[in-house]
């Protein structure tokens, strides 16, 4: 605790509110939520992977890594950084001091108490218990000051967790789950979904509610069931975002989340395995039967934010644990803005686009509007019919989907439609009619114009399209193991007639051969 205190020592107001009662030992053990990679851990252990090397060293979550590895030395090595971390003199503005990065430094350290100090020299156990007492003290000075909903209750996570290991009492609980629940209200949608649209950012909310439930079920005289409710709900919401290969679909930054992250959070949550058709407060739709699933973006945000990708009724299809349509995914990292900005674009998700132009304004200035949505579901089988006006000031067309999924799951069938508004804006030379098809996937054009998908497990599809304008084109998808060679099949629907026709068609449709 020396370097904290040096931090503090030519700051006499801040050293007065940062007094602490001295801890000498827990009152409460608590049990982690969490697994972490043993590969990782293994590279620590060896020294292959520096302390400093190591992502967001400052929250220790790798101490998760360590621990998968079970070893003696890999409990050694997580005193040995720990009491490093408390000892070093660190400038209170670097990014340790980070409020989110000390909350989350507090969680891992009182998550895997007992596991990695219980078994330190005793002075070692009152170190630690300190610095985290001393920390939780600071936290709940930056909490009076904070405004961002996120990082409230990522502060109040980290306040409770070390109070909950700490000391017997605990204070203002109830006032603390109060603004929890305040700032949850400010971010997910009634129907459970993330207000940015963003799976990645939805999974990350719900291990924070996760690792808060964990801790109030401990204490006594807590009513937490609307937070049991709540965890739910969002998990019922990721649940019906995973899809057949256990992944998240490929829209606004689904692609970046590994599946093993979200299998131990929708495992922890214990949800009901109910899954949604409509989310129409978050705009995706997903038509399943039997061994076919597709998953569609039919909305729009609520503001246009970097998770934000120009999707409108792009969709993806999975057949057997196998995705066949994909969109293209993201990056990660600030320097790859540029070929983010691109991947962002309706050209690199499996919709329509007109003239290589995006269907969202991703500056969020031209006004876009759903102006029909309607899902049913027959005995025959699942359609959705879906219009918006990207395109409306720009060319003075609106773009319509239809995707009919029968109930036999052996075909989709697939229509859009230009349909113009009037004289309004440029006349508009062509309409692009994309699907991105996944790398193990061959495809093979056939003399009638249609195209064989042939799968590398066995199966085939055959697409075929109302419009023989059609063609197969090189492409690039990106997701956790970075770019991937694929193909892309694209139809061009000539539209330039579209003010004296009023409507430009094209039908098209994917059949299972086998």
């Amino acid at each position: 605790m020396l370097g904290f205190l040096n931090l503090l020592t030519n700051n006499y107001f801040l050293k007065q509110k940062l007094k602490i009662e001295p801890v000498n030992s827990p009152e409460r053990r608590l049990t982690d939520n969490w697994h972490g990679d043993e590969i990782k851990g293994q590279k620590i252990i060896s020294g292959n992977t520096k302390s400093r090397q190591i992502h967001d060293f400052n929250k220790f979550e790798f101490l998760r890594d360590l621990k998968s590895d079970g070893s003696i030395k890999a409990r050694s090595i997580a005193r040995s950084l720990v009491d490093e971390w408390i000892d070093q003199d660190i400038n209170l503005r670097s990014a340790a001091f980070n409020s989110g990065t000390m909350a989350e430094r507090i969680s891992c350290w009182c998550f895997n108490y007992s596991w990695f100090v219980e078994s330190g020299e005793l002075k070692f156990q009152k170190k630690v218990l300190n610095s985290i007492a001393m920390q939780a003290k600071f936290l709940e000075l930056k909490l009076e000051e904070t405004h961002s909903p996120l990082n409230k209750i990522i502060i109040i996570k980290g306040i409770l967790i070390a109070k909950s290991i700490l000391y017997k009492d605990i204070n203002n609980v109830h006032k603390m789950l109060e603004l929890v629940y305040e700032a949850v209200d400010t971010l997910i949608d009634p129907d459970g979904g993330h207000k940015s649209r963003s799976p990645a950012k939805q999974l990350i909310l719900l291990r924070h509610l996760v690792e808060i439930r964990s801790v109030i079920a401990i204490l006594k005289n807590i009513d937490a069931e609307y937070l049991h409710n709540l965890t739910i709900k969002m998990g019922e919401f990721c649940r019906s975002f995973q899809m057949p290969n256990e992944s998240f679909a490929w829209f606004n930054g689904g692609s970046l989340i590994e599946k093993n992250l979200i299998k131990q959070t929708l495992n922890r949550i214990g949800y009901k395995n109910r899954i949604f058709n409509v989310a129409e407060e978050s705009g995706y739709c997903r038509l399943s039967s039997n061994d076919t699933v597709i998953f569609m973006d039919i909305g729009l945000p609520q503001k246009v934010s970097v998770d934000t990708k120009a999707s409108l009724f792009a969709f993806e299809l999975f057949y057997k644990k196998e995705k066949i349509i994909s969109n293209l995914g993201e990056i990660y990292g600030s320097n790859v803005k540029s070929m983010n900005n691109s991947l962002a674009s309706t050209a690199a998700h499996s919709t329509l686009n007109i003239d290589d132009r995006n269907n969202l304004d991703l500056t969020g200035r031209r006004k876009i509007e759903i102006l029909n949505s309607k899902y049913q579901k027959t005995k025959e089988g699942s359609i959705i019919n879906v219009m918006h006006s990207g395109y409306g000031a720009i060319y003075g067309v609106n773009h319509h989907r239809q995707i009919y999924l029968p109930r036999n799951d052996n075909e989709i069938r697939g229509k859009d439609e230009i349909i113009s508004i009037g004289n309004v804006g440029t006349i508009p030379k062509n309409a692009y009619i994309r699907f991105h098809i996944c790398p193990n996937i061959e495809l093979i054009k056939t003399r009638n114009g249609s195209i064989l998908l042939k799968h590398s497990k066995g199966f085939v599809w055959k697409m075929t399209s109302s419009n023989q304008n059609i063609n197969i084109q090189n492409s690039v998808m990106f997701g956790l193991n970075g770019p991937v060679p694929c193909k892309e099949i694209m139809i061009t629907m000539r539209i330039e007639t579209i003010r004296a026709h009023n409507t430009i068609s094209c039908d098209w449709g994917f059949q299972l051969q086998n």
